[in-house]
């Protein structure tokens, strides 16, 4: 069905030509206006413009469409008779309309519909043999027109149902695709196993939802206010940004079932086994990894139960077994046995002292690791390391972050637990400082000797009579609660209970509106031996 606008386009076009030419014979021959022919003409397209508005054509069967370019055709022929004036080429409008929307038969009968009209109201000026070179000459030129443009027209639709089928199996494989890659997806994201596709420049280009409860990442790869930390070994030193596993993945090194430990953000260990897989990538030279990683934590924690159970078991055994061979040596002492007993007593002997080398084999073997000592620790270095965990967020909330003081600032201690303490103010002064505030950290030494950090923000700040409680398990302050901020309030107790095993102390000045400001004292001798 050929649509309303293009019915309107068409017409309009014709009656713009026709104005225009009634303007221009206005202007140089208006004694042609007094032609009654000619004004049939003119009239005759004003009627057929209001019909072609007026009409619902979506309602009428396609044929009746054919009725503009006739009347138009009829009123190029009325306009035919103006002499000395070669309206006729106007015939062109009507025919080039039939030619693009109806078929051969069609066109041909316009052609001769204006070869009719052409003889009938046509100048007669010249010999019958002139009358009939023009309609010849007319007919044949728009014969040629109307079979060119048909042609041309149903080429063109043929393209149009060529792309227009294609353009549908496009949208059908898209779909296809789409579903597959939903589906496949969700079959990644009901993997135990974390994955994550790392690009050589860092970026994350996908990761599945063990990655991101493991990793601490929101659904569209954000960092978590509390992020996960990579250390080398269990409770051992933060790894640097640059060698965390995803930045060895993207600068290309090949990983495979290397060790890795995660202090993850709900403050709990976790063994990872890390490999990398070098994986297609859309461009043509990009590097692209695949990071595989498997969390192993309930294996150890089972390998470890079995050998605990084993040394207790081990160590039971060894004084009932104690006993025996010690009894068993006492009656080979006496003269007064039998020689079958005597026998018999040796055989018991030498199965006690073999089991007791068992016992003492296992025991050796489920012997736990000693206690970590303390060791030298650079608080600069530990305050430098969280704050670079935290610097995206900071950087996301448009925060300031300055760290000045003393470039080396070494006591004794445990690095983890005191990184665990730093992590949790940091993270406290990024939660409640509002967007384009500022942190500053300083370290330094206090007057009585005491290594000394200091944490302060220009946050909210905590009311006067909530201080005293701010160490209490499970507290948090009022305004905490209303602004809906997440947390538990079990941070400030965890670290002051950190540095109390460090013999250190911990203070807090705070006011609504005025921030926050944490002081931090550690001695700078060996306190102790153990982390208990």
């Amino acid at each position: 069905m050929i649509r309303t606008v293009s019915i309107w386009r068409w017409q309009l076009v014709f009656t713009a030509s026709i104005v225009a030419i009634v303007v221009m014979i206005t202007a140089f021959t208006p004694e042609t206006l007094g032609i009654p022919l000619f004004i049939a003409a003119l009239a005759l397209v004003v009627v057929t413009t209001l019909l072609a508005f007026v009409l619902p054509w979506h309602r009428l069967p396609r044929r009746a469409v054919a009725v503009l370019p006739l009347l138009d055709a009829l009123a190029v022929g009325f306009a035919t008779s103006a002499p000395d004036i070669r309206l006729g080429l106007l015939w062109v409008f009507p025919v080039t309309w039939l030619a693009t929307y109806f078929t051969m038969p069609w066109v041909l009968a316009g052609v001769a519909f204006c070869g009719v009209c052409l003889v009938l109201f046509a100048e007669r000026t010249g010999d019958t043999a002139d009358l009939l070179l023009r309609v010849l000459t007319v007919i044949i030129t728009l014969s040629f027109l109307g079979v060119t443009v048909r042609i041309g027209s149903q080429r063109a639709r043929a393209a149009r149902r060529l792309l227009e089928r294609r353009s549908e199996q496009v949208n059908r494989a898209a779909e296809r695709a789409e579903t597959n890659q939903r589906r496949v997806t969700q079959i990644i994201d009901a993997l135990g196993v974390a994955l994550v596709v790392v690009a050589g420049d860092g970026r994350i280009l996908q990761m599945n939802d063990a990655y991101r409860a493991l990793y601490g990442r929101g659904r569209f790869g954000e960092t978590l206010a509390s992020a996960a930390v990579e250390y080398d070994r269990r409770r051992g030193a933060a790894v640097p940004p640059g060698r965390t596993t995803l930045a060895r993945a993207a600068n290309g090194e090949r990983l495979h079932d290397e060790r890795v430990w995660l202090f993850d953000s709900e403050g709990h260990w976790r063994a990872l086994q890390v490999s990398t897989q070098p994986i297609a990538a859309a461009a043509e030279g990009a590097h692209v990894t695949l990071v595989v990683i498997d969390d192993i934590t309930e294996l150890l924690e089972a390998a470890e139960e079995r050998r605990a159970l084993a040394a207790v078991v081990s160590h039971e055994l060894r004084n009932p077994l104690t006993a025996i061979i010690g009894h068993v040596d006492l009656l080979l002492e006496r003269d007064d046995l039998a020689p079958q007993v005597t026998a018999q007593l040796e055989v018991i002997a030498n199965a006690g002292e073999r089991m007791e080398g068992l016992v003492a084999s296992t025991l050796e073997t489920t012997k736990s690791a000693p206690a970590e000592p303390f060791e030298p620790v650079d608080l600069r270095e530990v305050v430098e390391a969280s704050a670079a965990s935290y610097a995206p967020l900071i950087s996301g909330n448009r925060q300031e972050l300055g760290i000045s003081g003393a470039e080396s600032l070494v006591i004794y201690g445990d690095a983890f637990r005191l990184r665990q303490v730093l992590d949790n103010l940091l993270s406290n002064a990024v939660k409640y400082t509002p967007a384009g505030g500022r942190i500053d950290v300083r370290l330094g030494t206090a007057a009585d000797g005491q290594a000394e950090v200091v944490i302060s923000d220009t946050g909210t700040g905590i009311a006067a009579d909530e201080l005293p409680r701010l160490f209490d398990p499970y507290f948090r302050t009022d305004r905490a609660v209303q602004a809906g901020i997440a947390g538990t309030g079990l941070g400030m107790g965890i670290a002051r209970g950190i540095i109390e095993a460090h013999e250190g102390s911990i203070g807090v000045e705070s006011g609504v509106g005025a921030g926050t400001t944490v002081t931090l004292r550690f001695p700078q001798r060996r306190v102790k031996e153990v982390l208990e």
